[in-house]
């Protein structure tokens, strides 16, 4: 494995502009853009100081009636940047299910990837271990497969519904839910409706906060390679509107997002792949990415012939902090903890309250991922994690936190 030849051609610089706002999330990672903000983040000039670059000041989000505020200060931090619409809760006084047979129905879109496969499994673990029915459904990648299963399971009359959407257009099908008395909770991408619960990452600070750190570990300059997943999906939308609003503080570092990958990680070896191989004088001095497809990536870099540069691991991947730890001394990584295991008990969280009665109070329940950076990888780290092993590292393999059973239960009540 080699670098690129030192007479490779330089590359073009693109700058993006927009506003340039964030905030420092929980306690590890930063926040990012309000909406209106991100909307412009894309343009291709900026003046901003290259000394700004790998920084991130604080943002706004759309929260009118103050639902958030109320909630206290640990929560307006965690949403800074947030770019859903935080809303009354339509739940907010359904008195629940506490008796009987109680059945939750589960609407996932394609198992592409470990991530996805471990969100089915352990939300299906952690709601049957709350005495649940479980009906588990698992859709294609196609928007119409998916609200075609939502519908059955509203046929099916479910007690509550656990739905992954992938695009816009859920809105009437979770109108027709709640009308038939059934509350439904959207899991990683947010739908704007106060029928349904979001319980969700802050998808726009997390991009921003990775983008930052990534910037920063280069120098300030270069060229990042973007690899999407699906186009259109709000997790990976909003990650690469984060990290744009970033690299506005970055006038030496462009952004190069053209490649899409549908989230899976053979599927980025061979698009990263092709790209180097279309662009031999191209040099990446960075990858980011809208969700964990770190080993396909690295992968494709090694068998590219080409040094692997810093990869923002999104999602916290076995085999790239196996990369990570292995390399440390060379290789300037930067990741966030997106555990599946760790969003799953969330959201079951949430969904044993709303049963229960608790009445929640928001729309959008918004947990933001710690950032992992060398000052932190030794927490996130084992030594039996191998290069390669495209699974997501969960709460229960490195015991850290991602949502404190407290954050959550403040939602409530």
């Amino acid at each position: 494995m080699t670098a690129r030849p030192a007479t490779a051609a330089p590359h073009r610089m693109a700058r993006v502009t927009g506003a340039l706002c964030a905030a420092t999330v929980l306690t590890l990672t930063a926040a990012g853009c309000s909406k209106s903000d991100a909307d412009t983040a894309g343009s291709t000039t900026g003046s901003s100081s290259s000394s700004d670059c790998g920084t991130v000041p604080t943002a706004s989000f759309s929260d009118a009636a103050g639902l958030v505020k109320a909630l206290g200060s640990d929560y307006t931090t965690a949403y800074s940047g947030y770019s859903g619409t935080v809303q009354k809760s339509a739940w907010a006084n359904w008195e629940g299910k506490k008796s009987g047979t109680i059945t939750v129905g589960i609407s996932e879109s394609q198992l592409t990837n470990p991530y996805q496969t471990l969100i089915n499994t352990a939300l299906q673990t952690y709601l049957k271990a709350e005495g649940y029915k479980v009906i588990d459904l698992v859709s294609t990648n196609e928007v119409t497969n998916q609200i075609s299963q939502f519908n059955q399971l509203i046929t099916d009359k479910v007690d509550l519904i656990i739905y992954q959407p992938l695009a816009s257009g859920f809105e009437s099908v979770v109108d027709k839910a709640a009308k038939a008395g059934i509350p439904s909770i959207s899991v990683l991408n947010n739908v704007v409706d106060a029928n349904t619960v979001n319980v969700v990452p802050n998808s726009f600070a997390a991009g921003e906060a990775q983008a930052a750190a990534l910037a920063k570990n280069m120098g300030g300059k270069g060229t990042i390679l973007g690899v999407h997943g699906i186009k259109g999906v709000p997790i990976d939308t909003d990650t690469f509107k984060g990290a744009k609003a970033a690299l506005a503080k970055c006038p030496d570092v462009s952004l190069e997002d053209s490649t899409y990958t549908d989230f899976s990680p053979t599927t980025a070896q061979t698009k990263v792949q092709q790209y180097l191989a279309a662009n031999p004088t191209k040099t990446i001095g960075g990858v980011l990415e809208g969700g964990p497809m770190t080993t396909g990536i690295i992968s494709a870099f090694q068998k590219s012939n080409v040094t692997v540069p810093p990869i923002a691991d999104n999602g916290l991947t076995k085999g790239g902090v196996a990369y990570w730890s292995a390399n440390e001394s060379s290789y300037k990584g930067v990741g966030l903890f997106n555990p599946a295991d760790g969003l799953a008990k969330a959201v079951v969280q949430v969904a044993k309250h709303m049963l229960d009665g608790d009445g929640v109070k928001v729309s959008d329940i918004v947990i933001n991922p710690p950032l992992v950076t060398a000052d932190n990888l030794s927490k996130f780290t084992k030594s039996s994690f191998k290069t390669g092993d495209a699974s997501t590292i969960t709460v229960a393999d490195v015991n850290q936190t991602f949502a404190e059973d407290s954050y959550i239960d403040g939602f409530f009540g």
